[in-house]
């Protein structure tokens, strides 16, 4: 019987450091303003191609990669490619992510940086890749 004690605390410890090993991996995930910023734009739009990103935020698409780079293996984004452009998307996996998703769609436009980051991508007449296909 204190053996089944043990063991369920021991579960229940195992459990709890790795849902704070979670958390702790998607906050340092978020833990640069241009990885803020990159989610705040992926919140406007269901997926966002790294040109577009990069285009909105005004840094060299080297830095906008790097940056989701960071975001998928933190888990916060998922990519798919479509011939040679590469989308990008939240990903709400788990009521974690979720709740932190609504959480930071709340908090980040009251920021004026976060604030004209998503109206420059509302004033985009064409997102930059589909421009780009259409030259292709």
């Amino acid at each position: 019987m204190n053996n089944d004690i043990a063991t369920n605390n021991d579960i229940a410890t195992q459990e709890s450091t790795m849902q704070a090993e979670e958390i702790a991996v998607l906050m340092q995930g978020l833990a640069d303003i241009n990885r803020l910023r990159i989610v705040n734009l992926l919140l406007q739009r269901t997926e966002l191609c790294v040109c577009d990103i990069e285009r909105v935020l005004e840094i060299p698409q080297t830095r906008v990669s790097r940056h989701l780079s960071i975001l998928r293996h933190a888990g916060l984004v998922s990519a798919r490619r479509e011939g040679r452009w590469i989308h990008y998307r939240l990903q709400r996996d788990v009521r974690l992510k979720t709740d932190l998703f609504s959480s930071l769609m709340q908090a980040l436009p009251a920021s004026t940086l976060f604030a004209r980051d998503a109206s420059a991508l509302e004033d985009a007449s064409a997102l930059a890749c589909e421009t780009n296909m259409e030259d292709a």
